[in-house]
């Protein structure tokens, strides 16, 4: 039998710690190496390198960007005023001149009344050679990544309206990297990779987070010795007799701009399938690079991709794009990109990786059906599917297993110096920082343990059918879901951990002794906080462990939500250590150090003109301590002695007093200061009690006559020496206790005299 017996508050993980640079790549070069490169067996890194890869790459790409003309500033105009229900975009590709040739109609809903002028993105190196609406030509001016197109007619609320735009160019002109002409190994690769604000660059869009299309056409026309992979559904393919041939894609679920993609090289192709039902399968077509072909295949690499579908189906809800496919396709840049879909994977290790297929097949759910609704919260996408590959590892290998992958990804972060919420959208630097994958996963494990498992599944479940489904989502919206299914406020929770900064660091000492009155055992744990950043004390339940043998433990948890704190824990049995949070569930530092502390156990209240006695105590150190009062005052009657710690006498005073009282140990630097309240209860008396001795005798007539006759002191409770209740203090009064007491009178009654 174990329980915990409290707490005061005070106003005042063990971590293997990798020290990991990481390289923000905003400044370097289009060739700088980065962290790793892609000679580097991704098979052989743990989780938070994989990231670190993960985001490097992203950073890179958009690195070479940084020269050109691009707006890196989204939403910085207001598009809010229609809503964008269909694309249809048909783009030839003309590999000998790295030349595209598109035409992209837009159908759309007016949000506005009279509405009339409308601004859409295209980067201003592609021509524009036409805009029309039907047979009308439209009038459109640019300034920068901005087309302002004059529609047709005013359109009000609810109408919809069309317009087609025909344009020309060179995507990589001015650095660009949205859409790239490029090589491997001696053969053709033309891909696309516009997060986060890119499709821009080779296509002209609503390029906005907040606005999916409802549903998409494709047709991509390039020469009959390539490939092109997309989006959707693979509809046909069309020989055009000219030496090039058009695939027709077909997309029905709602999709953001970004996750609009081609991959085109000379593929060798495979499927696999994902038996969702006991009758009913899915394709998983695979686009890979020849020289990857048989590497692909092995269950550790693309080969795991049923397994993984199945897992997170399971885990998150059905894979949210059956009617339609999975894939993957290779690409010229490393890591990968969650194409809706088709998933672009470059082209070495990194790209077959399980652990970056299990993350890129996660986005399906987190990312590509519930999209982060700016950049600022991107986390909800990559930390998101950063965490998803530790839940398919602890299915897959267990829990210990999980448990590892989270420490890897705890660690690997080193300080977390930043906040998870991307402040500042303009550097891609920031929107992927590994803080966004592995201290955003980090979140997710420690919500898990907050709210518990099996309220954390339901809400993964309640989000996934939520109005979010195939839409878009901010921080503030998902955090309110949460608390929906918890029944748990967790503004304290998202504050600190999104929008904070760094981790908390404990650091916690411990003592334990025998209770000599019934031979149980006390544990004193004290906790502090000792970080000195934003927060100053993070809020969190801890577990604390008591340990008798090591198959033999007691388990608490507590709330943790000061910078010092001790606990007290009553056991049968005496501990030979105590521990917080050892299964790492709260991103933390921790350090031990020596006990020394006075026990918060509260005073015993006192009454008024009562005896009264109670201790401080203080333990740990070399035990002979002294103590002395800082600040507040004792009630008169009572002392305070500074070689025990203890309050005795007899409080003269009734209410309510604080102490602060410092004690330190005389053979030693430890020392320790803490807060005490007293109450003293009021004498409410006994009716002739006069001398407020606590009885009524011949001491209280003595009083009376002393006070009337002799000049002696006056009564501290009037009311007490009026026994008769005639609401003065004579002779009378005097009368009525002698009757009471020697002749069988009436009992004295409360009276009603005053002073």
């Amino acid at each position: 039998m174990s329980k915990i017996l409290g707490r005061f508050d005070v106003h005042i993980c063990s971590f293997f710690v990798t020290i990991i640079i990481i390289i923000l790549v905003f400044a370097f070069s289009s060739n700088s190496a980065g962290l790793f490169d892609e000679a580097t067996n991704a098979d052989t890194l743990g989780p938070s390198q994989i990231h670190q890869y993960m985001s490097q790459k992203k950073i890179e790409a958009f690195s070479r960007q940084q020269s050109s003309a691009i707006d890196t500033e989204p939403y910085r105009y207001d598009q809010t005023e229609f809503d964008v229900n269909f694309y249809s975009v048909d783009i030839e590709i003309d590999v000998p001149t790295e030349e595209i040739f598109g035409t992209v109609t837009t159908e759309a809903k007016s949000l506005t009344a009279d509405l009339l002028n409308i601004e859409i993105d295209l980067v201003n190196v592609l021509t524009i050679d036409n805009i029309v609406s039907g047979a009308t030509s439209l009038s459109y001016t640019r300034t920068g990544d901005r087309v302002f197109i004059e529609l047709d007619q005013t359109y009000q609320p609810g109408e919809y309206f069309t317009f087609t735009i025909d344009y020309h160019g060179h995507p990589e002109a001015a650095g660009f990297d949205g859409f790239s002409f490029g090589t491997n190994d001696g053969y053709p690769i033309i891909s696309s990779l516009s997060e986060p604000y890119m499709s821009r660059t080779w296509w002209p869009c609503k390029d906005r987070n907040d606005d999916k299309a409802d549903s998409m056409d494709i047709s991509i026309t390039c020469a009959t010795n390539l490939f092109c992979a997309s989006n959707g559904t693979l509809i046909d393919t069309i020989q055009n007799g000219d030496g090039t041939w058009t695939f027709n894609y077909e997309v029905r679920y709602p999709i953001v701009t970004y996750l609009f993609s081609v991959a085109i090289s000379e593929y060798q192709i495979w499927t696999d399938w994902y038996h969702y039902s006991p009758t009913d399968s899915m394709p998983i077509i695979n686009h890979v690079y020849p020289d990857y072909f048989s590497y692909s295949k092995t269950t550790d690499h693309w080969g795991a991709t049923p397994y993984i579908l199945e897992v997170f189906s399971d885990i998150f809800g059905e894979y949210p794009f059956l009617n339609e496919k999975y894939g993957h396709a290779n690409f010229q840049w490393g890591g990968g990109m969650e194409h809706q879909t088709c998933t672009s994977m470059g082209g070495s290790s990194f790209g077959f990786s399980e652990p970056v297929v299990a993350h890129e097949a996660a986005h399906q759910w987190w990312g590509d059906m519930i999209t982060c609704n700016n950049w600022h919260d991107i986390w909800l996408n990559e930390g998101f599917a950063s965490y998803s590959e530790a839940l398919y590892y602890e299915v897959k290998n267990g829990v210990s297993y999980y448990h590892d992958y989270m420490d890897d990804m705890a660690s690997g972060g080193g300080t977390y110096a930043g906040p998870i919420y991307v402040y500042d959208t303009t550097s891609v630097g920031n929107i992927f920082n590994l803080i966004v994958y592995d201290k955003g996963a980090c979140v997710l494990h420690m919500l898990r343990h907050v709210v518990g498992d099996a309220t954390f599944f339901d809400i993964l479940q309640t989000y996934y059918s939520s109005v979010y489904q195939h839409a878009d989502v901010t921080t503030e919206q998902f955090k309110n879901l949460c608390e929906s299914v918890s029944g748990i406020e967790l503004d304290y929770f998202f504050d600190q951990w999104i929008y904070g900064t760094y981790r908390p660091h404990y650091n916690y000492s411990r003592y334990f002794e025998i209770d000599n009155s019934d031979g149980f055992y006390w544990t004193y744990l004290n906790i502090k906080q000792t970080q000195t950043s934003s927060p100053q004390f993070f809020t969190m339940p801890l577990d604390i462990i008591l340990s008798y043998s090591p198959f033999d433990v007691d388990t608490f948890n507590i709330f943790n939500d000061t910078n010092d704190i001790t606990y007290i824990f009553k056991t049968e049995q005496l501990p030979s250590n105590a521990t917080i949070d050892p299964d790492d569930w709260v991103l933390k530092y921790t350090s031990q150090g020596t006990f020394f502390q006075l026990i918060p156990f509260p005073l015993e209240n006192a009454d008024q003109y009562d005896e009264y006695e109670d201790t401080v105590i203080a333990r740990g150190g070399f035990g002979q301590n002294n103590y002395e009062i800082l600040s507040g005052n004792l009630p008169n009657g009572l002392g305070f002695s500074s070689t025990t710690g203890i309050i005795s006498g007899i409080p003269t005073e009734f209410g309510e007093y604080s102490i602060r009282v410092r004690a330190w140990d005389i053979l030693s630097s430890y020392e320790d200061t803490l807060d005490y309240d007293l109450t003293v209860n009021e004498y409410a008396g006994l009716p002739g009690d006069a001398d407020l001795n606590l009885s009524v005798n011949i001491l209280d007539i003595i009083f009376i006559i002393d006070y009337k006759y002799k000049a002696g002191p006056p009564p501290q409770k009037p009311s007490l020496a009026d026994p008769n209740n005639d609401c003065l203090i004579n002779i009378l009064d005097i009368v009525y206790l002698i009757n009471y007491k020697y002749k069988s009178g009436p009992d004295p009654i409360m009276g009603c005299a005053t002073i």
